[in-house]
């Protein structure tokens, strides 16, 4: 009966002792586990890190306006841009100082800020304005973020109404 206990408890130890540890063995993920050598595809990332470029921007909404009652314009709006000339921000880098720079196609610097992210929003402070972004999705190498404008006013007899909501799609390199 003793041998049998022995026995048992060797068999168990081999195989507790062989089993990896799992989880991100990616360096690049938020959550990397220096001790884990299995990835178990529980790797999370933020959007600090590497270069993001724009791939495109879908945009949808609506603008009207009207001119002493009278209506002058009821427009649908309904497109995704994909050239690069035209998509703004071109290149996007946030550092881990929560700075941000922007560039042009030329890799000049368009503008710096700083970034904070509270659970799925990002908020961009631009110098001079705010922008609150929602993240959709973000991995390793691409990010879907989405933020909406809206606007009305009225302005010498001009009334107007603005609802823009965009998606802006990126691709990270490092």
């Amino acid at each position: 009966m003793k041998k049998t206990i022995y026995l048992l408890m060797a068999v168990s130890f081999i195989f507790t002792a062989c089993k990896k540890e799992q989880g991100c063995i990616d360096p690049l993920a938020t959550n990397y586990n220096v001790d884990a050598e299995e990835d178990d595809g529980s790797c999370l990332f933020s959007v600090q890190g590497g270069t993001w470029t724009t791939q495109s921007i879908e945009s949808t909404g609506n603008m009207s306006g009207s001119f002493m009652g009278i209506p002058m314009l009821d427009s649908v709006i309904n497109y995704v841009e994909t050239n690069p000339d035209s998509l703004e921000p071109y290149k996007l880098v946030f550092q881990e100082n929560y700075t941000y720079t922007e560039y042009d196609q030329e890799n000049s610097i368009v503008e710096n800020g700083t970034w904070t992210i509270t659970s799925d929003q990002l908020t961009i402070n631009t110098p001079d304005t705010s922008l609150v972004l929602t993240i959709e999705d973000i991995n390793k190498t691409n990010a879907s973020l989405s933020i909406t404008f809206n606007e009305s006013g009225s302005e010498d007899g001009f009334d107007y109404q603005f609802n823009l909501n965009q998606v802006i799609n990126l691709n990270r390199t490092y």
